[in-house]
């Protein structure tokens, strides 16, 4: 739903808010280039729009991470009753809604009224079209003919959990968490303009070009890990009171990192990273989320098999694999024993999330914690942003 009276004029309106709340470098050439791109593309698609509004208006990584959760903010807004449009700045709507002859001075017909001869104009064809040449005119008469139909998706499970909008404590908490892997530093010595470590071979190619004089060193360094996290979250009904917190872990690293994937299992598994980027403040798993990814029993092991099965190409050296459940596996042992098995070799480390350490005498001798813990780089719980911040501080990944 817009919150102006037409597209222009939100596009305009949101070049400001990205501008002084955000502190993206726009100016009217960059609202301009975006009013364009949006007239090359089908504006009733979401997502499209989101990435082509992305694609011109984001200058630096840091504008790219949190371009969603402003884009989001500022086109779907929390719901405070019937929605309604604003004045727009500083010129009329292109169309007013006519009024009836009652209505006007005079008691004067309109134009596009019936002229007694059985022909009544509709307001659409009496409509002056706008000139080609003016790119907002344009794309305003485009939404103006174009229902709007990528607003946000309605839920009326009540048995949904729904997560209020991730703040800063915990997107601090996600950087934290994300900085602490990154500074693993990989094995590999990679050529590099400065480094630690003298590399004499390039030293010497490059010496032939300066009649062998090596006037240009050449020196190698390691790099730094640049992280791919993968979230499976258990969504089954007995980590229902928990579904808050995970949710919320979820938001606030799609909120930090491009680099992350989002999966919700029950008795099947579900690929929901689509759905917690574009709605990082409203995280009630909507109707396209599978009732058996969500709210039903726990099948834990049938589901890494899938995960591992169908996504095993996100795994590798530099990816993290979170799984927040309790563990709590009714399925064949043996399809855990090979799906933890099969994460623990090809990625940098497992951290398996269990609400219920924190619970007074708890020990893993349930049978699915039994299988999975010989290969859990870190276990330990993360029920609230005290855990979270926590787990930042002490998780730990095997090096390259």
């Amino acid at each position: 739903m817009y919150r102006y009276a037409s597209l222009p004029d939100n596009l305009a309106h949101f070049g400001a808010v990205l501008r002084r709340q955000y502190g993206f470098r726009l100016g009217p050439g960059e609202v301009t280039d975006a009013a364009r791109a949006l007239t090359a593309i089908d504006i009733a698609d979401e997502q499209i729009v989101r990435d082509a509004l992305r694609a011109v208006l984001c200058g630096t990584a840091d504008d790219v991470a949190v371009f969603d959760r402003a884009f989001t903010s500022f086109f779907y807004p929390e719901p405070q009753g019937e929605p309604q449009n604003l004045p727009p700045m500083g010129r009329p709507t292109a169309r007013q809604p006519e009024r009836r002859a009652a209505d006007r001075p005079g008691g004067q017909p309109d134009i596009f009224e019936d002229d007694g001869n059985g022909d009544e104009d509709s307001r659409d064809a009496a409509a002056v079209p706008a000139p080609p040449d003016d790119p907002d005119a344009a794309l305003e008469d485009v939404v103006l003919s174009t229902p709007a139909r990528y607003s946000p998706i309605e839920v009326d499970n009540v048995d949904h959990p729904a997560t209020p909008a991730v703040d800063t404590m915990w997107l601090a908490a996600a950087r934290r968490l994300v900085r602490r892997i990154e500074r693993g530093l990989s094995r590999r010595w990679r050529p590099a303009p400065h480094g630690r470590r003298f590399d004499a071979r390039r030293t010497l190619r490059a010496s032939v070009q300066t009649g062998g004089e090596p006037l240009c060193p050449r020196w190698r360094r390691r790099e730094r890990r640049s992280p791919r996290f993968v979230l499976i979250v258990d969504g089954s009904r007995s980590m229902g009171p928990y579904a808050d917190t995970s949710l919320r872990i979820a938001a606030a690293l799609a909120s930090v990192t491009r680099r992350v994937e989002v999966f919700t299992f029950s008795t099947a598994l579900q690929c929901v990273t689509r759905e917690v980027r574009r709605r990082p403040g409203d995280l009630r798993p909507p109707a396209s989320w599978n009732e058996r990814a969500w709210g039903g029993g726990t099948s834990v092991g049938r589901c890494l098999s899938d995960f591992g099965r169908n996504f095993g190409v996100l795994l590798g050296p530099d990816t993290v694999v979170l799984v927040i459940s309790d563990g709590l596996d009714v399925g064949a042992p043996e399809l855990l024993h090979a799906g933890m098995q099969h994460l623990h070799r090809r990625s940098a480390g497992v951290i398996w999330l269990n609400p219920l350490i924190e619970t007074p005498g708890y020990t893993p001798t349930a049978r699915g914690m039994r299988v999975a813990l010989p290969y859990v780089t870190t276990f330990t719980s993360a029920n609230d942003l005290a855990g979270f911040t926590r787990l930042a501080r002490t998780v730990g990944v095997r090096g390259r």
